[in-house]
């Protein structure tokens, strides 16, 4: 029985050796002592035979080292899916935060815009009210100073009329007034003094 087997096995495998030979090296010698009209359908059962035998060959030899080269393929291609798919995830991460980012940016920005406006503002309301305060001051210091210098003019005004009228008065009165007036100044002064010392 095991003898058997080791030649049946054996002979399986021989079997495309064995027709390979007779391929290339029979049949074409009888090909060559055939007629010409034998040609034709020779040629064409020869191509159908060489490649129904180069499929068998490929079939029975091809097949495990084809389906090993395809699985591989079929890993690598899932692998680098796999990491095209996580370099796209990540790009995509990438993206939104940089998106995210500059919304971020822009409403701070916004903020900035909103506070330097607000800050200017303040300082221009702050400066406006010194201004006013200044002019205020300064308006009051006018005032103040040209009251001063009007009552300063009046003062040196009244002084002036009053040594204008006592010199005038100097000058004139000693032709104006006569002995009954300095008579009658006197009785004045007495009737003065008399009132005093009375009261007292």
């Amino acid at each position: 029985m095991i003898t058997y087997r080791r030649i049946e096995a054996h002979d399986n495998k021989t079997w495309p050796a064995i027709l390979t030979f007779l391929s290339l090296v029979l049949l074409p010698g009888i090909a060559l002592a055939a007629s010409p009209e034998w040609r034709a359908p020779y040629d064409l059962a020869m191509k159908w035979f060489n490649f129904i035998l180069l499929s068998a060959v490929i079939y029975k030899y091809g097949r495990g080292p084809m389906k090993q080269f395809l699985s591989g393929q079929k890993e690598e291609t899932a692998t680098e899916l796999k990491a095209l798919e996580d370099e796209k995830a990540r790009y995509i991460d990438e993206i939104n935060a940089a998106r995210l980012q500059t919304e971020e940016n822009q409403q701070r920005l916004l903020e900035m815009k909103d506070r330097l406006i607000a800050q200017g503002e303040a300082h221009k309301q702050a400066v406006i009210e010194q201004a006013h305060s200044q002019s205020a001051a300064m308006i009051e210091a006018a005032r103040a100073k040209m009251e001063t210098r009007i009552l300063q003019a009046k003062t040196k005004l009244k002084m002036e009329l009053a040594d204008m009228a006592f010199e005038q008065a100097t000058t004139r009165l000693p032709g104006l007034i006569t002995d009954i007036d300095n008579q009658m100044f006197l009785d004045n002064y007495m009737k003065g003094m008399q009132i005093e010392q009375d009261q007292v």
